[in-house]
């Protein structure tokens, strides 16, 4: 057969489908699949292999930890047949438990890469201003004292820009470069709730629990806004705030 190439003809056919996720993270041991634990990934790969009949991998754009939720986690994984991409999302939802939920799912170019291509991402946080939520557990963060909402505001507009944040992860994270640009850290109040709002160009791990701890303890006088500009300058997480419960961590956007 004259001119055939194999190879190129199973590019042509291979479509890459990209997935949008929403999840409660209150069972699971984190996004990243696990030898022993729950994740988000391993489920939705179980669920996948099924349908397909082969064992399919995913690939997430953020590996949230144990306890943190999602309303728009993204994946992708690369496919040959005739399901059509728009269908996969209700296929994996009769698959899925009643924890994950598959938004939408579509395709995108054979180049687009969940992980690699992101711009940016939107984190929220929610903090209930009681500590203890029967209805919401699990799902908020509370608080039993009162807080200065506008020295809160005023600690937010400090992680503003590029900076080192060396002073605001946690101390066994994996990576060479401590700097991160924000480009939006907002703080505002929805019903019983203070929602916290960061956009950034990427986020270390518990990065954005300690920012909000640092906010908090700021805005409750045991931290002060000298305090906060030291831990921005010299990296010292002494200067910085607690570590916030991941239950009040929601994955919002990611950016491409």
């Amino acid at each position: 057969m004259l001119g055939f190439n194999r190879r190129k003809v199973y590019n042509f056919l291979m479509q890459r489908i990209k997935l949008v996720i929403e999840y409660n993270g209150q069972k699971f041991c984190g996004w990243q699949r696990q030898k022993l634990g729950r994740s988000v990934q391993g489920e939705i790969e179980s669920a996948l292999s099924k349908l397909l009949q082969q064992q399919t991998l995913i690939v997430g754009s953020s590996r949230t930890d144990a306890g943190v939720h999602a309303f728009g986690q993204v994946a992708h994984f690369d496919y040959e047949g005739n399901i059509k991409p728009e269908n996969f999302s209700k296929a994996l939802n009769s698959l899925l438990p009643d924890d994950i939920k598959i938004v939408s799912s579509s395709k995108v170019k054979n180049t687009f890469n969940a992980r690699f291509d992101v711009k940016k991402k939107t984190y929220l946080y929610y903090l209930s201003r009681c500590e203890k939520n029967a209805l919401f557990k699990g799902l908020v963060a509370g608080i039993s004292y009162i807080l200065d909402e506008n020295k809160m505001k005023e600690c937010l507009n400090l992680f503003l820009g590029r900076h080192n944040f060396k002073g605001f992860c946690a101390s066994g994270a994996q990576v060479e470069n401590f700097e991160r640009e924000i480009y939006e850290a907002k703080l505002f109040k929805k019903n019983n709730f203070f929602v916290f709002k960061f956009t950034g160009n990427g986020f270390m791990q518990h990065m954005v629990r300690i920012l909000v701890g640092t906010c908090v303890d700021v805005g409750r006088g045991k931290l002060n806004l000298e305090d906060v500009k030291e831990a921005l300058k010299f990296g010292d997480r002494a200067k910085a705030g607690k570590t916030m419960p991941a239950s009040g961590l929601y994955l919002k956007k990611i950016y491409y």
